[in-house]
This record gives C-alpha cells, structure tokens and sequence, in this order.
C-alpha cells in the first residue's frame, strides 16, 4: 500500500532542502548581527497559551488550531504561532530580567487552513522578538532587520514594506464600534463571511481578499483617524527613520493582522508574485501581552516570516560540491582503497563511493554530483601503494601517494 503524505504537508529535499538550509544560516548570521539569541520551543503547548492572546474569535482559534486531551486529560495544541510559545519560555525560564532581551527562532507551525500556493497545514517559520522596550527604535529595529534578510535572501526580488498604525488598545475599541456600525449599515453588500465577523470582529473583515468586499472596505473609516497626537507623532518618526534607511514605507490603512495581540506599529513585508499567500514577513507591536501570559507588564514588538513562501522565490542554491568520490576498479583493491577513505575522512573531508566496481560508472556519478576531485584505485595503484587524483574542474591528473595527496587537494 502505497502511503502519501498528508495534505497539507510536504517533504524537503533536493534544491528546496538546500534552498531552505541557506534561509536558516542567513536567519542565524543576521540575528548574531543583531544581537538576538536563539531560543527553541516545543512544538506543543497547553491550549490556553493560545486560546486568549490570539483572540478567542479569530480564524485561527475557531477553525485552524491543531488541539487534542492526552492521556491525563490536558488540552494541547501544537503551535500556530510562535511568539506566545517564546513569551511563555522567557517567563518560564526567568528571561525577562535584564530588559530589554531580544530571541529569535525557527521552526515548525500547524494551522488547518485551506493548503495552497505558499500556505500548508504544516509549515516552517521564522521569528524574531524584542521584550522589554516602547521605544520607536525597536520598531525601526525590527523592520530594518527585516528588510536586510530579505535582501540577503531574496536579492532580485521586488517586496514592499506595507506599515500602519493601530494607536493603542483604546484607540481599537472605539474604532470597533465605528466600524461595525459602518459594516451594518453595509451589511447587504458584504460576503456572508463578512457578515459574520461584523459583531465577533469587525477588523478581521479589512483583512478579507473577498472581491465582493473591497468596494466596502475602501470606503471604510480609516483608523488612523483615531489616533491620538502622541501615537501619531511616533508613527511619524518611525516612517521618518526608515525612510533615512532607505527602505521605501507603503503605508496601507487598512492592514490590521490576523491576531489580536497586536497595537501601534504593523507591517508586512508582500509580494505579487505568488498568488494570494502574498505575506512574506508579518508583525508589528503587541505591549500587553507578556502580562496577558502571566508576565510583568513589559512592552514588546517582532514579526514571523513563512520560510516556504521565500524558497517559492528563491533561486536555486548553487553550490559546488567539495566531496571526494572514490573510484574503486576491483573488488580486490577494498583494502588499499580504504586507507585513503579513513585518510580523507579523518582531514575532515567529505568523501563518497557508489559501491560501484566501473569507472565510467564512477566518473559519471561523479560529474553528476558535481565533485571536485576523483581518486582511482586501479590494479597499478593497488600494486604500488599510490593513488591517481584527478581534479574534475579542470581535467589535472597526479599520481600521489598518502604523505603528499592533501597538497594537491588542498
């Protein structure tokens, strides 16, 4: 019987593992750069670290959660999100004594969506995180680390920064009711989707991709309206220092997120190029919910980024290969052919055989592999304790034996 993999999930491997192991080392050399450090969660946790901050209401809580009783009747789930699974490590874990304290990490997330281009049930993100500080520069911070991965990582590409402001927690509860009084009175030309979110939570419908939606959310009242003076002026200062970094600021009043945690400053970094899943990095500021997570009150901003969505625009990851391939001729030359084999491997070389008596055969899977170097053991070899090297780049052929082969691969 032939078993397939669950919807929804895929394999890594070939160019797309490469593709992806390049995005981890680029993650982890920008984060030192930064001055995050790395922290890893389990891929678990108890349902009520979600259930709340991401918004009891939220698509991602109502339909999307991975959530099932163990043996001792505990409700897990395995995590949609990582940013309450890294806030409850750093309270766990007694992290968030010297502030400010800035984490990153990498790993795996599980939603029941709709699996489609650039959105699987199981998927691969990233996060980076500052707790500790309300000061505008950590924004600026976090978006300009942002920016650079994404060059680094996607260097030809064409992505635009979209920023907004969502004011504080104050702020949202009056545009709310704003809001839903303008969806009700608009109700008729809503998606039956919409309609359903004008009293659970008006916002989540100016996220909505419905076309039958745009038309009424275009003529939305904005909620930059209503921010006050003091949100609005770090508003401005943050799109002033991004300017001066020369990273270019889309500014969309109607980005709002699909969590609930968030205030002041969102963002996200979109494509056009694959399809509708058009988020590549997403975040913004979320002050009050280290202490929703039974935290002190800290403030604190960072973002995710889907590792699929980038490897979907990433070219492929060329890269030679500097493993040493063994042509063994005969059966018989085992003995001389693995002294050259421990040799290499203990110089911290990379070496392989095809199991394969057959030069061709060897050479073949050589080039294939894009080797540099291959090392025949024929019969003269075997007889007189030496071993043929040839470099595959450029066809330089010597017959050395162990105490000086390192100087012609090297």
């Amino acid at each position: 019987m032939k078993i397939n993999p669950v919807r929804g999930t895929h394999d890594l491997f070939g160019k797309n593992i490469k593709k992806f192991n390049k995005i981890i080392s680029d993650v982890k050399d920008i984060a030192y750069q930064f001055g995050f450090n790395e922290l890893v969660t389990p891929i678990f946790e108890s349902t009520a670290l979600f259930k709340k901050p991401l918004g009891e209401q939220s698509d991602v809580v109502l339909k999307e959660m991975y959530t099932f009783k163990d043996r001792n009747d505990d409700e897990i789930t395995l995590r949609p999100e990582y940013t309450t699974p890294m806030i409850r490590a750093a309270i766990s874990n007694g992290l968030l004594n010297n502030l400010p304290v800035k984490f990153f990490g990498t790993g795996q997330m599980f939603r029941r969506e709709r699996p489609q281009k650039g959105r699987y049930r199981q998927f691969n993100q990233i996060n980076f995180e500052n707790f500790g500080s309300n000061d505008s520069f950590a924004d600026v911070e976090i978006i300009n680390l942002a920016n650079l991965l994404i060059k680094k990582i996607l260097p030809n590409k064409k992505i635009k920064l979209h920023i907004n402001s969502l004011g504080t927690r104050e702020n949202l509860i009056n545009y709310k009711k704003t809001l839903s009084h303008y969806f009700n009175q608009n109700k008729n030309f809503l998606s039956s989707e919409s309609k359903d979110k004008i009293q659970l939570n008006p916002l989540r419908i100016l996220d909505s991709k419905n076309i039958e939606d745009k038309e009424v959310i275009d003529k939305a009242p904005v909620l930059i309206d209503f921010l006050s003076k003091e949100n609005l002026n770090e508003y401005e200062e943050i799109k002033k220092c991004l300017n001066d970094l020369d990273i270019t600021v889309y500014e969309n009043t109607s980005l709002v997120r699909g969590l609930d945690y968030y205030c002041n400053t969102v963002f996200e970094f979109k494509t056009n190029e694959i399809g509708s899943q058009d988020t590549l990095i997403g975040g913004g500021r979320y002050d009050g919910l280290i202490e929703v997570l039974g935290g002190k009150d800290i403030p604190g901003v960072g973002w995710a980024g889907g590792i699929e969505r980038m490897m979907l625009l990433m070219d492929d990851v060329q890269s030679q290969n500097q493993s040493i391939h063994l042509a063994i001729l005969n059966q018989n030359y085992k003995s001389h052919a693995f002294k050259i084999y421990d040799f290499l491997i203990k110089n911290n070389l990379s070496v392989f055989w095809n199991y394969k008596y057959n030069l061709k055969k060897s050479l073949s899977t050589a080039n294939e592999q894009k080797a540099k170097f291959i090392v025949i053991i024929g019969e003269d070899e075997n007889i007189n304790n030496h071993y043929t090297v040839k470099n595959l780049l450029n066809g330089e052929q010597k017959v050395k034996d162990l105490s000086n082969i390192m100087e012609f691969i090297k």
